[in-house]
């Protein structure tokens, strides 16, 4: 609830009750599902006041078989509360229909698919092995179905990514690398959480070396970019360029690289400073004596123009 304050403010407390629409409900779900991105930071991102809703929504969604369906709220009209007749039984259009074989294949082809396309990515990038795997495991569990079945309905479809049964068995079995590196991104995560999210892969690494742990940069990069964490980074400014090629005559080079005087005020010599401060930008413009190396005068503005170099003239 802090870092939900933190995120969108206390008016996020007096925020009355909302019915969430389908799409989105189909957005956040893609940001779980295809971007693999935590229950937690989504919620956060949406301004949602508990996980929990996403954890129902999931569920919702893969029972009715990779469908949104939006529940209507109230009581059902009177004329619709009497779903059994004077003798008790249920009416026929109350009762499940059976489903046949066929029909019941049909539908579980169905769900197969979709459930497959809701793993593509942006840019047209087939999911990998590992990902279209573990889709697989999970459709077993639900429609109880044979890892046959579901390979066989996933590649009679040209456009889904397809994976023969020897792989998706290869792909089950294969250590994963990043296995034992399970404590350190467990450090990782806790960082980034502690800094909200403000520190990137160089800081995390050397927070990780103060607290004992040697990695190097590059180790916590790749971690970083499995677990979707990206760090915040600031506006970095431009530099101010007041060069715009020849403009006018060019004066003669009266100094010519011989900078200093023997006596005061013989040559003076100026120039504009940029400085940022809180998020501001101020320009600094002195006079300096060639012979003591004094501050003649000086000038600060909010932009470099031409009344800023007569005031200062004006002031030697």
């Amino acid at each position: 609830m802090l870092a939900l304050i933190d995120r969108h403010g206390l008016a996020i407390l007096d925020q009355p009750f909302t019915a969430y629409t389908s799409n989105f409900k189909e957005q956040a779900l893609r940001r779980i599902i295809v971007d693999h991105e935590p229950l937690y930071h989504v919620a956060l991102d949406l301004g949602l006041k508990s996980h929990g809703m996403l954890s129902n929504w999931l569920r919702e969604y893969r029972k009715n078989g990779y469908n949104i369906v939006n529940k209507q709220r109230g009581r059902p009209p009177h004329d619709q509360k009497r779903t059994a007749d004077q003798t008790g039984k249920p009416s026929t259009q109350a009762r499940k229909r059976t489903l046949t074989p066929a029909e019941l294949k049909a539908e579980n082809r169905e769900r197969i698919c979709k459930k497959i396309e809701c793993l593509s990515r942006p840019a047209d990038q087939e999911p990998q092995a590992s990902e279209i795997a573990q889709a697989v495991t999970q459709l077993r569990r639900e429609l109880k179905v044979s890892v046959t079945f579901i390979l066989d309905a996933i590649n009679a479809n040209p456009n889904l990514p397809h994976l023969s049964r020897s792989n998706y068995y290869y792909t089950l079995k294969k250590k994963d690398k990043e296995r034992d590196n399970r404590e350190i991104m467990a450090e990782i995560k806790a960082i980034y959480e502690e800094h909200k999210h403000r520190y990137v892969y160089r800081r995390i690494t050397a927070e990780l070396r103060c607290r004992g742990l040697l990695v190097i940069h590059k180790k916590v990069q790749r971690l970083m970019n499995k677990l979707k964490l990206f760090g915040i980074v600031s506006k970095r400014w431009l530099k101010y360029n007041s060069y715009r090629g020849t403009q006018g005559p060019i004066k003669p080079d009266l100094i010519k690289r011989s900078f200093s005087a023997v006596y005061p005020n013989h040559k003076w010599y100026s120039d504009i400073t940029e400085f940022k401060l809180k998020g501001q930008k101020t320009y600094l413009s002195p006079i300096i004596d060639g012979c003591t190396q004094e501050i003649v005068s000086y000038t600060i503005s909010r932009s470099p123009n031409l009344k800023q170099t007569m005031d200062m003239l004006k002031k030697a």
